[in-house]
This record gives structure tokens, sequence and C-alpha cells, in this order.
């Protein structure tokens, strides 16, 4: 009795501590995984740094890895990168930056911005080309990364809340500010309905809500205030590049007869309210050129507007409106809502029959 006695004591005991034994197992081979992962990334980034890149510049006051055990997360003080070699000479330098990664998910990256930002360029569209600087803050500034296998490019995420900003233009020395309530962008390899891969494409989807610019000229007839932008559009004829360029980019994918099309584009700006679609490029001297079929609510409010800020005579304005309305009631369209074409070409933006204003070349 006493043996089986202790027998059966023995087996709770096992009940209890295999079980522990066994956690305690997965929690020391996971502690070796994770610091052995982080010591890798630890390693990458250091000789990334001491190697140079041909097109990036980095560099760091302080670089540290930390996050155990949900994270591997590198954080640095005084983060900087630069691309000499590129045509904008562009230059970032941050307060502070994380970049964190999943242990179970290492294609998974998440970036975060901290503190005040700033961004320096050389400015192509002056004679001079003169440098601008832009600078920022953000109450959060975060980007998501997902690498797809076999894909040049995977899915991205930037949501920013609460921006702050000024961009200065070095060419006249004067200062834009802007503020937003929130950005995001998001962009993914498009693929088709049957759920293959569309070469050379990316869908994008960008939203702003509530941005108000200050200390530059007001757009005419739209003000300062810009309630809310929604885009969602593909991107056509995506070179495959390793360019550190946007103006690189934008020059090979023009190169390749690149188009954006735009499925759906929701502005409520001042006196405008647009819903829009349709397909736009680039012209010979890269200014957007294309058109887009659009839907106005409100149009005589936005034709009042424009006529006060003198961006058109009030004759041509009249004379539009009374047209538009007519086809548009032909077309079955609510009474305060125009149908119209918006068309980019030959540096000119036109709402219908009427020129409202320049195109500028984007580089």
């Amino acid at each position: 009795m006493n043996d089986a006695t202790g027998m059966k004591r023995t087996g709770i005991r096992w009940g209890i501590v295999g079980p522990s034994l066994a956690f305690a197992g997965l929690v020391l081979l996971y502690t070796i995984y994770w610091f052995g992962v982080s010591g890798e990334v630890r390693k990458t980034v250091e000789a990334f740094a001491a190697r140079g890149d041909k097109r990036i510049a980095t560099s760091w006051d302080d670089f540290s890895v930390g996050g155990y055990p949900f994270r591997i997360k590198a954080g640095f003080v005084a983060p900087a990168a630069s691309a000499p070699g590129a045509p904008e000479e562009w230059q970032w330098q941050g307060e502070g930056a994380s970049l964190a990664l999943l242990p179970y998910n290492l294609r998974h990256a998440i970036l975060t911005l901290e503190g005040e930002q700033r961004l320096s360029y050389r400015d192509f569209r002056t004679g001079e080309r003169a440098r601008n600087e832009a600078r920022f803050t953000a109450s959060s500034a975060r980007a998501s990364y997902v690498a797809l296998a076999d894909r040049p490019f995977g899915r991205l995420a930037i949501d920013i809340e609460a921006l702050e900003g000024e961009h200065r233009l070095g060419a006249s020395g004067a200062t834009e500010a802007m503020t937003a309530t929130r950005l995001q962008l998001h962009a993914r390899p498009a693929e088709e309905e049957e759920g293959g891969e569309v070469p050379g494409s990316y869908d994008l989807a960008l939203q702003a809500e509530d941005v108000d610019i200050a200390g530059a000229a007001p757009v005419p007839a739209l003000g300062p205030n810009m309630t809310l932008f929604l885009a969602q559009t593909r991107l056509r004829g995506v070179p495959q590049t390793d360019h550190a360029s946007l103006v690189e980019l934008m020059r090979e994918w023009q190169a390749a007869n690149g188009t954006l099309a735009i499925s759906d584009l929701v502005v409520k700006w001042g006196p405008l309210d647009l819903y829009a679609s349709g397909e736009i490029g680039l012209d010979a001297a890269h200014r957007p050129e294309g058109q887009l079929d659009a839907r106005i609510t409100g149009f005589e409010g936005l034709l009042d507007a424009m006529v006060e800020d003198g961006v058109v005579e009030e004759r041509d304005a009249r004379v539009a409106l009374a047209g538009l309305v007519l086809v548009s009631q032909f077309q079955g369209q609510k009474s305060n809502e125009v149908r119209v074409p918006v068309i980019m070409r030959d540096g000119r933006l036109y709402l219908g029959p009427i020129a409202v204003a320049r195109l500028e070349p984007l580089y």
C-alpha cells in the first residue's frame, strides 16, 4: 500500500513538473533563437553602415537592439540617410527611429519615426535648382512593410497622425506650413481577379484628412483647407529599378509609357466636392496629361468661387454652367450635380471647357 501511494504521489509530482520543464525548455530554445536572430540583425546593420552603399549613405549617433521577447527592435538615435549621387541629392535627418521585426515572421518590418524629421533636396522646377527643406513632427508616424516571395516589392502601409510641418522653398525663401489630422498610404503588387500577378503594376491607395496649408498663396477658389482626399489607383508600367531617386524612377516610368489608372478619386476642398475616375500619364515636358470623368456636387458654388478669385470670367462661367447642367439633366443626374470632364493637356488643367490652372513639370 505504501509503495502504491508513493508511486501515485510521484506521478502527481511529475504531472506538474513535466509540463513546467517542457515549457522552460521551449522558453530556453526561443530565447536562444531570439538572441541569435537579434545578433544577426545587429551584425547586418553594422556591416551595412561600415560597407556603405553606392546609392544611399547612412549614419546615426547611437544604435541598440532590444525588444525581447515579442519584438526584435533596432533603435537609432539621430539617424540620417542621403543619396549624394541622385539628381535630387536628398538628405534626411531624424531625431529618432526604430525598426521592429516579428521573431516569427522576419519578412514583416515596422518602422517608427520619433521627434522632428528633416528632408532637404534640390528643386528641379527652378532654374537655380535651389535646395528645398521640409520639416515635420507627428504624434504617430509608422510604416509597415511585408516582403513577398518572388516579388521585387511587397506590401507597404504608411500611417501618420497629427502631422505638423513646414516646407521652405530655397529659390524664393518662402515657407509653407501644413497640418493634417491623418495621412495614409497603402501599396501592394497588383493582382488579377483570378489571383495572378499583373507584371509591373501596383495598387495604391492614398487618403488625407483635414489638411490645412498656410503661409503660401492659397489655391485659387479652393482656399487653404482640404477636408478629404481619397484615391484608389493602379500604377502601371513600373520599372524594376534599384534607384534611390524619385526623379530617376519617374524618368524610367515615363520611358516605359507608364500610366496611373484612377478607379476612385474623392476630393472635398472648399467649394469643390468631386468624385472622378480616369487615367493620366506624363507628356513630353513631364507634366500630367490625361482625362478624368468627374461628377461635381454644388458646381454653381464652385464657379462662383472661381469667378470671385479671378480664375475665370463670369460670362464664361455662366455659359459653361448652363451647358453642363443641361447635359447632366439629360444624363439623369441630381439637380445640384453635374458631370464634367477634367482634362490635362499641354500644361493646362481644364474643367469642362474652362481652363482653370497651369500644370508644372513634375521633374
